[in-house]
């Protein structure tokens, strides 16, 4: 009697236990809706109509249990349901990019990209708990999915807002490619018809408020600063940085998102070189180095540490949370883009000599960029993305900080930076990652021991 009574009642806590899991998870999947938005400055004009009534929501269930699956629509829906909605649009998005049109690419459009996602995502969430409308087969049993039925309520699809969303923004900064982008979109919603977790109403809710984000986010962008001409020339003292292009002239002209302006960590001017020109002629090249060298430099992008991110969010089974993985990839981009920035703030404010331009007998391993040298381009960004990147995975901040410090090394390696450039652009990234990083947080930055390191 005894051990049955002990059982019964370990079962009881076992229950309660889960209860109260449950409703704890239950609050933390709309924790989200009370986020603050980035760019969107009236969320109540955002708000969507009730969902259809029973009749019509049990017309759209006839069709879908109608719905014959295809090896094509097979292929969509495993497609699009892996990971968190925003994750195959920062993999579309880099892949948009043509390096010969740097001046949309110095625009950083996966930034803007992602802006419009975070605040689609947390306005749909503010509807979501409103409307609280079930999945289809919570409605309905005789529904078959085909992927795992999302824990969140079914209106908006997230899925869709955040395609059209993406869309509408990359297809402003690459109209060429703008009919094939808004093309991808409506497959990411259909497959989420065919999965058989979203009514269609859902979908067309979803792409109505993705649509309209990105509109006032495009807006935005198009303030950037990007159409401001420059009235800067190019240096002619040859103790400086000189050449016949300069490439991100007109960047110190841009607006940062978050950032006060791209001066505000702007570092102090560039040593005297002589001493660290020797260390770069006695340095003996190596097999360690000439590959941190050539690696760094095909990696330095915001789609390598778009992927890291991507990465971190399926480690840290993070990929079911919508909001949570949009916050990410949207910290991340918007840092990057403030960097971006900054680092051109810098470099031309002091236009700094590179090793080849001081000796002109050095030979680097690899060809130097068009634009001044100091501070380091790739060791800000990747201090910047990695200093984001370990305030979020705090668990792997050791990974994230060596990351950032074999990026700033690899341009010593390859000749194309003096080491107080990499040191300099270590330190410029760092504060620039809090900061944005403490923005997302809504933390009081006023004088942050943090940043002033």
């Amino acid at each position: 009697m005894k051990k049955l009574i002990f059982f019964l009642a370990t079962i009881l806590t076992l229950q309660l236990a889960s209860a109260q899991k449950n409703q704890t998870q239950k609050k933390q999947l709309y924790e989200a809706a009370t986020w603050e938005l980035k760019i969107i400055k009236n969320p109540a004009s955002y708000q969507l109509p009730a969902p259809p009534d029973a009749n019509k929501t049990k017309s759209e269930l006839a069709s879908m249990k109608k719905n014959t699956i295809d090896d094509k629509k097979m292929k969509e829906i495993v497609y699009w349901d892996a990971g968190p909605p925003s994750y195959r649009w920062n993999q579309i998005g880099p892949s948009l990019v043509t390096p010969v049109k740097y001046e949309t690419l110095m625009r950083t459009p996966i930034a803007w990209m992602n802006l419009a996602i975070y605040d689609a995502t947390i306005l749909a969430w503010k509807e979501k708990q409103k409307h609280k409308r079930n999945r289809p087969n919570l409605a309905d049993a005789s529904v078959k999915t085909l992927v795992a039925t999302p824990a969140t309520h079914s209106y908006p699809c997230e899925h869709t807002l955040t395609a059209a969303a993406a869309a509408y923004v990359m297809g402003y900064f690459y109209p060429d490619k703008a009919d094939s982008i808004l093309q991808l979109a409506k497959n990411a919603g259909q497959s989420r018809i065919d999965a058989g977790v979203q009514y269609p109403s859902d979908v067309e809710a979803g792409w109505k408020l993705g649509e309209q984000v990105a509109k006032e986010v495009i807006e935005k962008a198009k303030q950037d600063g990007h159409a401001l001409k420059t009235d800067a020339q190019i240096n002619k003292d040859p103790k400086k940085w000189t050449g016949n292009f300069a490439m991100g002239l007109n960047l110190p002209k841009f607006s940062p998102i978050v950032l006060k302006s791209g001066d505000q960590f702007r570092p102090g001017p560039p040593p005297d070189f002589e001493s660290e020109m020797k260390d770069l002629k006695n340095y003996k090249p190596n097999f360690k180095g000439n590959s941190l060298a050539y690696y760094w430099a095909n990696n330095g992008g915001f789609d390598f540490w778009s992927e890291e991110a991507a990465k971190k969010l399926f480690e840290y089974r993070m990929s079911d949370d919508a909001p949570a993985s949009a916050r990410v990839y949207t910290t991340l981009h918007t840092a990057f883009h403030d960097a971006v920035i900054a680092i051109f703030d810098a470099k031309y404010a002091y236009w700094g000599i590179r090793p080849a331009q001081y000796d002109t007998t050095y030979k680097p391993l690899l060809m130097t960029p068009p634009f001044p040298g100091y501070p380091s381009g790739h060791a800000a960004g990747a201090a910047t993305s990695c200093t984001v990147l370990e305030q979020l995975f705090p668990a792997d901040a050791k990974y994230f900080r060596k990351l950032a410090q074999d990026c700033a090394d690899s341009r010593f390696y390859a000749g194309i930076h003096f080491k107080s450039d990499n040191e300099v652009g270590l330190q410029l990234g760092k504060k620039i990652g809090i900061w944005v990083y403490n923005d997302f947080l809504n933390i009081d930055q006023l004088g942050s021991s943090a940043i002033k390191k």
